[in-house]
């Protein structure tokens, strides 16, 4: 009947409205939520590089700038080997090939320390950890880089100062009885 159709047009035009509601609400936190990572990756103190499963840099943010020295822009469309000294980055690529064969990882999920090559030529230490993304359609990776090149300095001179203190003990307990038995 005539007042069936009507009633049923009015609940079709509510659920549309209910469902377009939702979609707005939906769409304003998938831009709340992409705006929320851009901070994150833009404030971040770690270098933050993503690329996909071939090494392409898909993203690079500041910190990434300045511990390397390349702009983002300079940086994304370019193989992460870009960022490795000799002989990694000619390794690099069979790397991620073994590991999308295998899926056995050599450095996914587990931090370490290793070198890095920024823009002028210069190789510096930095520590690494990895973490694989699995997507809809694609797999990506993420490096957190940190520049451990002040660390790395102030070890080394720990060391010394240890080393020279060792050693002027040693001389100071071999003099000290050498001398009171010359005395003697």
């Amino acid at each position: 009947t005539r007042a069936e159709l009507v009633k049923l047009v009015k609940e079709l035009q509510q659920q549309a409205s209910v469902n377009e509601v939702q979609q707005t609400k939906h769409a304003e936190a998938l831009r709340d939520s992409g705006e929320q990572l851009r901070a994150i990756l833009e404030t971040a103190g770690e270098g933050i590089i993503t690329i996909d499963e071939r090494g392409v840099i898909e993203s690079f943010n500041p910190a990434a700038e300045k511990i390397f020295g390349y702009d983002a822009t300079e940086a994304i469309g370019q193989n992460v080997k870009l960022l490795m000294p000799t002989p990694y980055k000619y390794e690099h690529d069979s790397y991620l090939a073994n590991y999308r064969q295998t899926g056995h990882a050599k450095i996914i999920g587990i931090g370490r320390e290793v070198v890095g090559r920024r823009r002028d030529g210069t190789v510096f230490p930095m520590e690494l950890s990895v973490s694989e993304v699995r997507l809809a359609s694609r797999r990506m990776f993420t490096g957190f880089v940190r520049d451990i090149t002040e660390r790395k300095q102030f070890e080394k001179e720990i060391i010394e100062i240890s080393n020279r203190e060792q050693q002027r003990i040693g001389q100071d307990m071999h003099e000290g009885p050498c001398q009171e038995l010359a005395g003697i």
